[in-house]
């Protein structure tokens, strides 16, 4: 794993006021490989990188130690989200717009704490795109992959009616530690300003939750119908009272047929150009403060498929981020 702030980006596609956050890790996932997938986005932003730039701790085993079966690999992971908060804080503190490019999702816990941390009064709302609703805890996982768990991070949500495990202490006192790195008094999200697009894998505990909270699903057939602009509009619309949004893209929100390049594929996903457009329209809210893109695994991706469409989807947010940001008054 590593991490980096690549600082102001000069690309063809002339984003001054970006600043390109890696997060390479893959600890948090069931299979290794999706911190490679940042390589492949890099060159789309910046051929080359300063590599002083870089901060790193090496290797998949860095997670093995004390064993913590409900929620693996967690004492490597907590020390990758603070460094990884504080980068995101910083780069937002800069006057930067935070490009953050993950490996596994679990990370994403650590995005929304340093938004949190430079922003501390605005209200953040969260546009959530993923096969997945990412919301188990310690206790309730069947897995004890922490990519399963930001969202119950950073919304301090243990959901303990649902619980099936009885995690270890060093467990619960690091998962306490994860859901405090936003610095402030309370979760760094109210589950209120969640919002779901194409999420069509879940269990039992997260469905409790969603339910429990109302949380909206914005589903594949949603956008099929209505289409992919109105799915973004009644994103944003949910998220009228908001400052602040941060949308975070995992690309297994894309049709496994699409999709094999990735850790956890899911029949019934977005096409590419569904995707393209939800993100280009998202991206064009002045609210949203930071964009996250996350689980590509090119071990998987034997047919080179998901590199091709990870990159086009990738090119077309950066096209739409220079329309906006190159704008008067448009960072």
């Amino acid at each position: 794993m590593a991490l980096s702030v690549l600082g102001q980006i000069t690309s063809t596609a002339h984003l001054a006021a970006v600043g390109l956050v890696e997060v390479d890790c893959d600890l948090g996932a069931g299979t290794a490989g999706a911190g490679s997938g940042i390589e492949l986005l890099r060159g789309a932003v910046q051929p080359e990188q300063d590599p002083s730039a870089r901060v790193s701790a090496r290797g998949w085993e860095v997670g093995a130690g004390t064993a913590t079966p409900h929620a693996r690999h967690i004492q490597a992971i907590t020390q990758v989200m603070a460094d990884a908060a504080d980068l995101v804080a910083s780069t937002l503190q800069q006057g930067l717009f935070p490009i953050v490019l993950a490996g596994d999702h679990s990370t994403a816990a650590a995005t929304i704490a340093g938004i949190r941390r430079a922003h501390p009064s605005d209200r953040l709302g969260v546009i959530w795109i993923d096969a997945h609703a990412d919301i188990h805890s310690p206790f309730t996982t069947p897995s004890g992959n922490m990519h399963g768990m930001p969202l119950a991070i950073a919304a301090a949500h243990d959901n303990l009616p649902e619980a099936i495990n009885d995690p270890d202490t060093i467990t619960r006192q690091l998962w306490r530690q994860l859901q405090e790195l936003g610095g402030c008094q309370g979760p760094a999200l109210d589950l209120g300003d969640l919002i779901y697009i194409a999420v069509r894998d879940t269990e039992p505990a997260e469905d409790a939750t969603l339910a429990s909270h109302a949380i909206p699903v914005v589903r594949t057939e949603q956008v099929r119908r209505d289409g992919p602009d109105a799915a973004a509009r009644r994103c944003l619309d949910y998220l009228a009272a908001v400052d602040r949004i941060y949308v975070s893209f995992d690309v297994d929100a894309l049709d496994s047929t699409i999709c094999k390049g990735t850790g956890t594929p899911v029949p019934g996903g977005l096409w590419a150009d569904e995707a393209e457009t939800i993100l280009r329209c998202l991206l064009d809210d002045p609210r949203v403060c930071c964009w996250e893109i996350c689980e590509i695994n090119p071990h998987l991706d034997t047919l080179n498929t998901l590199a091709e469409v990870s990159l086009k989807i990738f090119n077309s947010g950066l096209e739409q981020l220079a329309e906006r940001l190159t704008a008067p008054g448009g960072v």
